[in-house]
């Protein structure tokens, strides 16, 4: 849940995409490469936001939310 809305057009539908570091674990023996997952400790870089109503795209100030479904 978020107060936040589009600053261009006050509309409460968009999409917010956090762009992180991740790394990822990878396992070498004898030669053959195994995934083992990814480092959960990634470094949060930055936010955008784009407007489902009128396509603005902006990276919000002071923004908290919290994912409902």
């Amino acid at each position: 849940m978020t107060d936040k809305k589009c600053p261009k057009c006050g509309s409460r539908c968009f999409q917010i995409v956090d762009y992180c570091v991740t790394g990822y674990i990878y396992e070498v023996e004898d030669g053959i490469v195994t995934a083992e997952g990814a480092d959960d400790g990634g470094e949060h870089k930055r936010t955008t936001c784009c407007c489902r109503e009128c396509g603005h795209l902006w990276h919000p100030r002071n923004f908290d939310y919290t994912i409902d479904n």
